[in-house]
């Protein structure tokens, strides 16, 4: 869309002359652009200040300057006691609000190339270069548009930044957690993720980046274009995956080998490299169901589920019971409630001659064991 298009909404926004169909339209314009979103609250809380701020001073100039003529002898009407500053075309009041309105695009520019040192930027140390931070909580997403186009969309519980250098001669960002990215092709300036335990090195693709500190595994799916994917302790050690192919990278399983170099040691974590799971008749990816807000498991113990349920329902689950972690779940979650969710998988277990009950107390959810001859203990 034409940005003198959007200007035009946010000033009438501001302004409190924007039709319920100019609301609709910039309400739209706002849900794909969160970058956007921010700054025209920043904007907001700085429009407001200020209109509060001159209707009180325009309010007593203009009623000094009433008194003034009065005392001249100057008719200037009776103007009732309802009546407002706007009902007169040169009062200050209106001066003042087409006089903000005039500067609503430059603030509106200073604040979107701002954006980042108002709403994402974490303190570093002067040593270090300024960095930026996108963090998603439990039970929310978001996506952001980076400086070169490339577009990422970020699943709940993640953290993505990248410093100042970015697009220099690199692209590099730092994920922890999960990512969906888009990359523009730009074959001068490779796009580089760092996940800890390995480094993924693209020109142009998309792909989805699953790595998450608490779960075992780091899971990198290829949906198309190429990608090269090489490992911290070993860097010259490379893996090029190819369209539909996941690599499955097990943190907890390291296997030892001598390297180059006599009588050293180098460790790697264990890894494979499997298809990408397609089901339904539109063969939807399994791996990128977080997009569409919906939750595959397959064969998933209970306590690695509530992990995934956390993420998405945005609660915190307590179980401690052992047992209970012996079942796994197979099947999804899209649109049902958290009870819901939690009867389903209570049918699922009732199957295996287990049972549980559960707790919701405000936002957290407490698991409890009630398989007969059991005792199960409150989780804390």
């Amino acid at each position: 869309m034409d940005n003198d298009r959007i200007w035009n909404l946010i000033a009438k926004k501001l302004s409190g002359e924007a039709s319920p169909d100019d609301l609709r339209e910039l309400e739209s314009i706002l849900r794909f652009d969160p970058e956007l979103h921010y700054s025209l609250e920043a904007l907001h809380d700085m429009w407001k200040k200020q209109i509060e701020q001159d209707a009180s001073q325009s309010e007593i100039a203009f009623q000094k300057h009433m008194e003034r003529m009065h005392s001249m002898g100057v008719d200037m009407g009776n103007p009732s006691a309802g009546s407002s500053l706007d009902e007169f075309p040169d009062s200050p009041n209106r001066y003042q609000k087409w006089k903000m309105l005039a500067l609503v695009a430059f603030g509106f520019l200073l604040l979107f190339l701002g954006f980042h040192f108002l709403t994402v930027q974490n303190p570093v140390a002067p040593a270090q270069k300024p960095s930026w931070e996108v963090v998603t909580r439990n039970g929310s997403k978001t996506n952001l548009l980076l400086p070169d186009g490339t577009t990422v969309w970020l699943n709940a519980g993640s953290r993505l930044s990248y410093d100042s250098l970015y697009g220099t001669n690199l692209r590099e960002v730092t994920l922890s957690g999960e990512a969906y990215f888009d990359v523009v092709r730009n074959p001068k300036k490779p796009f580089i993720i760092h996940t800890g335990k390995i480094n993924i090195r693209v020109l142009g693709t998309v792909f989805n980046v699953k790595s998450y500190p608490e779960e075992k595994t780091i899971e990198t799916s290829l949906i198309k274009g190429s990608i090269e994917v090489s490992f911290s302790s070993q860097p010259s050690k490379k893996i090029i995956l190819k369209p539909n192919q996941k690599l499955i990278i097990d943190k907890t399983e390291i296997i030892s080998a001598p390297s180059t170099s006599p009588g050293i040691v180098v460790s790697d974590p264990l890894i494979s490299i499997e298809h990408l799971n397609r089901i339904g008749s539109d063969s939807s990816i399994t791996e990128t169901g977080w997009m569409e807000n919906r939750l595959y498991f397959d064969d998933m113990s209970f306590r690695d589920l509530l992990h995934s349920m956390e993420r998405k329902y945005g609660v915190s689950f307590k179980m401690n019971d052992s047992v209970l972690n012996t079942i796994h779940f197979t099947g999804s979650f899209q649109n049902e409630t958290v009870p819901q969710a939690l009867d389903a998988l209570r049918l699922t277990a009732e199957q295996s001659t287990t049972d549980f009950k559960y707790e919701i107390k405000g936002n957290q959810v407490f698991i409890y064991n009630t398989t007969s001859g059991v005792h199960s203990t409150q989780p804390k």
